[in-house]
């Protein structure tokens, strides 16, 4: 497993990866999510101190994402592994690896993420990365025209 750089070729992969319907249950991307819109947020993420994100490679094969936005010292990460590509463990570590990343090249005193409250796979990547929850930030957050109930997690330096 290793992260890199996205590139505006991963960006058809990157759409077609997020229709999924496991993938569509639990991210913010909207289904109707396309190539072209993938390849603007990789230019501009690209551009942007603050944001990095990284694609999760396994074997030469895309498998996920990994992101990270950094406001006040404070980092507030995500991730996403495509359906082919899960029950490897890459997801976590995927997210140890990049929580590293984050604290190398970053100035933050805390990482934070959350998750859907019913989305069990991403809170045990969340744990076994190290996070730990936080239901004080627990929260109802309107996602894609619903409403999703969210837990916290969060990570200090």
């Amino acid at each position: 497993m290793k992260l890199r750089e996205w590139t505006v070729e991963d960006a058809a992969w990157y759409a077609e990866a997020t229709k999924d319907a496991e993938v569509q249950r639990y991210t913010a991307d909207p289904p109707t999510l396309t190539a072209e819109q993938v390849a603007q947020a990789i230019e501009a993420r690209r551009n942007h101190p603050s944001a990095k994100s990284f694609c999760i490679e396994d074997a030469g094969e895309r498998c996920g994402n990994v992101a990270v936005d950094v406001e006040d010292g404070i980092g507030h990460v995500s991730y996403l592994v495509a359906a082919p590509a899960r029950g490897r463990g890459l997801a976590t570590k995927a997210l140890t690896e990049f929580v590293a990343w984050i604290f190398a090249n970053h100035e933050v005193t805390e990482l934070r993420l959350w998750t859907h409250r019913d989305n069990v796979g991403s809170r045990k990547v969340a744990e076994r990365a190290g996070f730990v929850r936080d239901p004080s930030r627990d929260e109802d957050r309107e996602i894609k025209g619903s409403i999703w109930p969210t837990v916290a997690y969060q990570l200090t330096r």
